[in-house]
């Protein structure tokens, strides 16, 4: 190898670092941007969660409550058919009487 084409190859490979640095530079920049979108998709992606689990509890609690008025609902009208069935009686008695 002549000391020209020694020289031309020292060039080469000093060349050939420089753009391997740019591309090392280059795509460690993307990994960087691409991991603080991920972080960000992560926060959001976490309060959607928060906010799910809310929703969920709140759910439940409203279906407590619906499952309580359909019980009390129930209770009314039993209550009532009871007491229809009493004023029916009496007006029988009364109507008896007469």
């Amino acid at each position: 190898v002549s000391p020209c084409e020694a020289e031309q190859l020292q060039e080469l490979v000093h060349q050939i670092d420089i753009m391997v640095n740019r591309k090392q530079v280059e795509w460690e920049r993307k990994m960087r941007a691409l991991e603080a979108k991920m972080d960000i998709q992560d926060q959001e992606l976490a309060s959607a969660q928060s906010k799910l689990d809310q929703k969920g509890q709140e759910v439940g609690l409203l279906q407590q409550e619906l499952e309580n008025l359909q019980k009390t609902k129930y209770e009314m009208a039993q209550s009532y058919e009871t007491q229809l069935q009493a004023l029916k009686s009496q007006v029988r008695k009364c109507l008896i009487i007469l």
